[in-house]
């Protein structure tokens, strides 16, 4: 009896193992196809030999062209950059208000849920170095900075986060 019911038992399992085992239907062939990729423009090529000579009567004599003025144009000057703060490290934080900052930066003995509301309410950011600033004020070991190469934005820093120009 007992070798009875092991045999069922074999025999059930071989069963599930068989129909977990069942090959898989394949995905649906109407999937619709990526769009095509955008064609490319390529930029107009000018000749390298000089300017153009104008079609025409091919008997008058045009000038060689080393005795053809002159024409081409510089680009301008480029202007001089302003010189900008930058943070010193990339991932340096900046607030919108003054005093979440100093308790943001203490971190090591304050809750995280504190920490969490400190940068919300004082509307925080996170800088990189690749973001050039304009200084706006200074107050003991804080600068506020405008923001020159992108959105509107104005943020307070630790002066020792910071790279003077």
């Amino acid at each position: 009896m007992v070798a009875r019911a092991l045999a069922m038992c074999v025999l059930l399992a071989t069963g599930l193992l068989l129909a977990g085992c069942a090959a898989e239907e394949p995905p649906p062939d109407d999937l619709p196809l990526p769009p095509e990729p955008p064609a490319r423009v390529q930029a107009a090529r000018q000749p390298a030999t000089g300017p153009a000579r104008p079609r025409g009567n091919e008997a008058e004599p045009t000038a060689p062209p080393s005795e053809a003025p002159a024409t081409v144009a510089e680009p301008p000057p480029a202007p001089a950059a302003p010189s900008a703060w930058r943070v010193a490290r990339d991932g340096t934080l900046g607030c919108a208000d003054a005093a979440p900052l100093r308790l943001l930066r203490q971190g090591a003995d304050t809750p995280p849920r504190l920490l969490a509301e400190a940068r919300a309410a004082g509307a925080c950011r996170t800088t990189f170095r690749l973001n050039a600033w304009a200084l706006e004020a200074v107050e003991a070991d804080l600068v506020r900075l405008r923001l020159v190469n992108g959105e509107a934005l104005t943020l307070w820093f630790l002066r020792a986060d910071v790279l003077p120009p």
